[in-house]
């Protein structure tokens, strides 16, 4: 797994140890990533595996491996 460096202030550093300690995280990194999942998930309103799958999809649909349909095109198949 990568590492991120992050300079934060002490009182805040000494916050989220107290945090992660009390909300029972294995350590602060826990902790930390914890709170990166839900903000990200609060900013995309996706969660990052949700993200993982529309990227993913995304990139076989650049490449022209999608086998995906739009709605109107399946409209059109059934015939609406």
């Amino acid at each position: 797994m990568p590492t991120v460096s992050v300079n934060i202030p002490e009182k805040m550093r000494e916050k989220i140890d107290e945090l992660a300690e009390e909300n029972m995280y294995s350590n602060t990194s826990e902790y930390i990533r914890a709170a990166l999942r839900k903000q990200i998930n609060q900013d995309t309103g996706l969660t990052p595996e949700e993200e993982q799958i529309v990227l993913k999809r995304l990139e076989k649909d650049e490449k022209g491996e999608s086998n995906y349909i739009s709605i109107e095109e399946a409209k059109k198949q059934l015939g609406l």
